[in-house]
C-alpha cells in the first residue's frame, strides 16, 4: 500500500511538472506563430481571445457576423492556452495567459507603429479577458486600444482596470448575467483567471473596479431581448453569429470613412 502511495504521488508529481513545463515554455519569448501583415490590415485589426483550453468557441462566428456586419479589417484568432485543457488554463495556465497578453500588447503596439490612424479591437470570452485586459495594459504609448469586449468574463469584478484604461482610447464593454453556470460553479471552485477564489466574476456581475474611470466601462446585463440574437444568458452563446453581427459590432464596425484603406510603405511582419 505505500508502495503504492508513493508510485501514485510520484506519478502526479511528474505530471504536474510537466504541465509546469508546458507552461513556461509557452511563455517564453518567441514561442507560438508568426503571422505577417495582411492586406486587411490596411482596414484595422480585431482581435478575438477564446476561453480557457482554446476549444474554438466562436472563432467562425465573430468572423462571419463581423464581415456580416461589414467589417473590412483583419479578424485574428490570438491563441493563448499551453495545455487545451480548460482546468489547467484557469490554474496553473494564468502565467502563460499573463505572458500572452504581454505579447498580444506588443503586436498591437507594432501594428500601429505602421498604421497608427487604424484601430485595433478585441473580443475576448471567459478566461480570454483576463488575456485581453494584460495586452491593454502592456500595449506602448501612443498606441492604443480602440473598444474591448468581455463576454463571460472570469476576470474578478473588482479587477482593476485603471492601467489597461490608459491605453484604450474607447471603452471597455462588458456582457454578463448571473444565468453563467460556468461562472457559477468551477470558476468559482477553480478561481478566477486573476487568480481569486469564490469571487464573482465580471461575467456574472459586471466589472467594478475600485478605482479608475468608470464612465468607460459599460456594464451590459443580458435580458431577454438578446435571445432572438442567440445569447440565452449562458457562458459561450454571447458569440453567436447573429448577437456578433447585430450587437457586438456597433463597437467595432467604424464608419465608412474610417473604412477607407490607410497606405504604408512597408508591409513588415509582426508576431502572434
Amino acid at each position: 500500500m505505500t508502495r503504492h502511495r508513493r508510485s501514485t504521488s510520484l506519478g502526479c508529481t511528474r505530471a504536474i511538472v510537466l504541465a509546469l513545463g508546458c507552461v513556461f515554455a509557452w511563455a517564453l519569448p518567441g514561442c507560438g506563430d508568426q503571422p505577417t501583415f495582411s492586406r486587411e490590415d490596411e482596414f484595422g485589426r480585431t482581435y478575438y481571445i477564446d476561453g480557457a483550453g482554446n476549444w474554438g468557441y466562436g472563432v467562425a462566428e465573430i468572423h462571419t457576423g463581423l464581415r456580416q456586419a461589414g467589417y473590412k479589417g483583419s479578424i485574428i484568432n490570438w491563441r493563448w492556452s499551453p495545455t487545451f485543457n480548460p482546468a489547467l488554463d484557469q490554474t496553473i495556465g494564468r502565467v502563460a495567459a499573463r505572458a500572452r497578453g504581454v505579447d498580444l500588447g506588443r503586436e498591437i503596439t507594432q501594428y500601429l507603429k505602421h498604421f497608427p490612424n487604424n484601430q485595433v479591437n478585441i473580443i475576448c470570452l471567459s478566461a480570454g479577458t483576463g488575456v485581453g485586459i494584460w495586452a491593454c495594459e502592456n500595449v506602448a504609448p501612443p498606441a492604443k486600444v480602440n473598444n474591448i469586449i468581455l463576454l463571460g468574463s472570469s476576470l474578478s469584478s473588482d479587477y482593476d482596470v485603471s492601467k489597461a484604461l490608459e491605453h484604450i482610447s474607447g471603452k471597455i464593454y462588458v456582457y454578463h448575467s448571473t444565468s453563467d453556470m460556468i461562472l457559477q460553479g468551477p470558476v468559482r471552485t477553480l478561481g478566477t483567471i486573476d487568480g481569486k477564489v469564490g469571487v464573482d466574476a465580471a461575467g456574472l456581475v459586471g466589472l467594478r473596479p475600485p478605482r479608475g474611470d468608470r464612465s468607460r466601462i459599460v456594464n451590459i446585463p443580458w435580458n431577454s431581448r438578446f435571445e432572438r440574437y442567440g445569447w440565452t444568458g449562458s457562458h459561450t452563446d454571447s458569440t453567436s453569429e447573429p448577437f456578433v453581427r447585430h450587437v457586438l459590432a456597433k463597437a467595432i464596425v467604424p464608419s465608412s470613412e474610417a473604412q477607407q484603406p490607410q497606405k504604408t510603405t512597408a508591409m513588415l511582419p509582426a508576431q502572434r
